[in-house]
């Protein structure tokens, strides 16, 4: 392993780590009375504070790449995805169904990798992708019996059904900041990119939905928790991109997709210790790592 790949796999595992705390952190604050669009004002005010900048200070220096259209729309795209629609959907998710399932279901971003590549770039199904899929399904089924961190009965579905929307919207982010990092390399411009994509549509939802007075609980002290999450997507963002930029993306994938297993073993000391995870939950998270790794080997 050479030293530029042993840095890519150093980075997809503190994005792994780092994601999981943004799910987490995300459940406290809602827990604790933060709001949806809060949330949502925190995360993208979060990660554009963190990235722009650092983009400002090398622009003043000379520092940046070539700002390509085209990657200048792929990250825009991404940030649309990953900032915005994929967020929405994940915050309804772990209001739901907490964190941990939800961060459990983000496993399912090489099972839609693979559709896209099925349904557009004309690659056939092998024996190994039929089995991942087949223990993805029995996995997704096994969540659904867990029943230590659900929210009101009857929303696990509906909540199950948000994190795998979330999931799909995260991928699709995922292949467009991937196209973006081949034609302007630099993690620092899709970051900051994403992020300023991200606020304005969420500015634009807060405005049409006149929900300003949700969005502005943001800045109260009592809901630090979801600022705390912003700066973990904040982190995992730039981490991720760091990997992309260094190791295939099958390999910052599967490596990104420990964060479940970070989740677990977080959950207890950030939620508190009656909020254990239950053994369905340990099985269907492992089996959900079992049908990734064969869908990323097939």
């Amino acid at each position: 392993m050479t030293g530029t790949t042993a840095i890519g796999a150093l980075c997809a595992v503190l994005a792994a780590f780092s994601f999981a705390l943004w799910n987490l952190y995300l459940q406290r604050g809602l827990e604790r009375g933060g709001t949806g669009p809060a949330a949502l004002l925190a995360l993208t005010l979060a990660i554009t504070g963190s990235f722009l900048p650092v983009v400002a200070v090398a622009g003043v220096q000379g520092a940046l790449p070539p700002l390509d259209p085209r990657g200048l729309g792929w990250f825009a795209l991404a940030g649309l995805m990953t900032g915005a629609v994929g967020p929405v959907l994940a915050t309804h998710a772990t209001r739901s169904i907490g964190a941990a399932r939800t961060t459990a279901i983000r496993l399912l971003d090489p099972f839609f990798a693979l559709c896209i590549s099925v349904l557009f770039l004309g690659e056939r199904l092998r024996t190994g992708d039929l089995a991942g899929i087949g223990l993805i399904a029995l996995a997704l089924g096994m969540l659904q019996r867990d029943g230590q961190e659900g929210g009101a009965p009857g929303q696990g579905t509906a909540g199950a059904g948000l994190a795998v929307a979330a999931s799909l919207a995260f991928t699709l982010g995922s292949v467009a900041r991937k196209a973006g990092l081949s034609l302007l390399p630099s993690a620092w411009v899709a970051g900051a990119l994403e992020g300023m994509t991200g606020l304005a549509a969420v500015l634009a939802s807060l405005t049409a939905g006149r929900r300003w007075p949700e969005g502005r609980a943001a800045f109260s002290r009592a809901h630090l928790d979801l600022w705390w999450s912003g700066l973990a997507a904040a982190a995992g963002t730039l981490f991720l991109n760091l990997a992309l930029q260094r190791v295939p993306v099958p390999v910052a994938v599967a490596l990104r997709n420990t964060s479940p297993w970070f989740a677990l073993v977080l959950l207890p000391r950030l939620l508190g210790g009656a909020r254990r995870p239950g053994r369905w939950m340990w099985l269907s998270t492992g089996l959900l790592t079992a049908g990734m790794v064969l869908i990323l080997v097939a």
